[in-house]
């Protein structure tokens, strides 16, 4: 039987979670590309952001998605939650010291203008 394809974001988000969650183990993931198929979608850039933002929204909702920089795919783990945590909140200290310097360069740019 063909699988049904997702007709809106929440159907989407249903499935990828029903897939992600047959993927327990950091060494045998799924990829992106596998995850468009369990949802009958054929893979292009579109269906990859699709379900990025599903995976995103997903975790926003308390879902252990777990993935590895630099390694393709995802897994389901609730055990793993520290360390997902930690992760997110190593991207927020990153972005948050771009952010004081790119307020720095700003103003700094702002007052080169004014002395011209």
């Amino acid at each position: 039987m063909k699988p049904t394809k997702p007709t809106t974001p929440a159907d989407l988000s249903a499935k990828v979670l029903e897939c992600i969650r047959l993927y327990t183990d950091p060494d045998k993931r799924i990829r992106k590309e596998y995850i468009a198929s369990y949802c009958g979608l054929e893979w292009s850039d579109t269906v990859d952001r699709q379900i990025r933002d599903a995976v995103n929204e997903l975790r926003k909702k308390g879902h252990p998605i777990i993935s590895s920089a630099g390694q393709a795919g995802y897994w389901y783990d609730p055990q793993a939650i520290d360390t997902l945590i930690a992760d997110y909140q190593s991207r927020i200290a990153d972005m948050s010291e771009t952010v004081r310097a790119l307020r720095r360069g700003h103003r700094v740019e702002i007052r080169q203008l004014e002395l011209m």
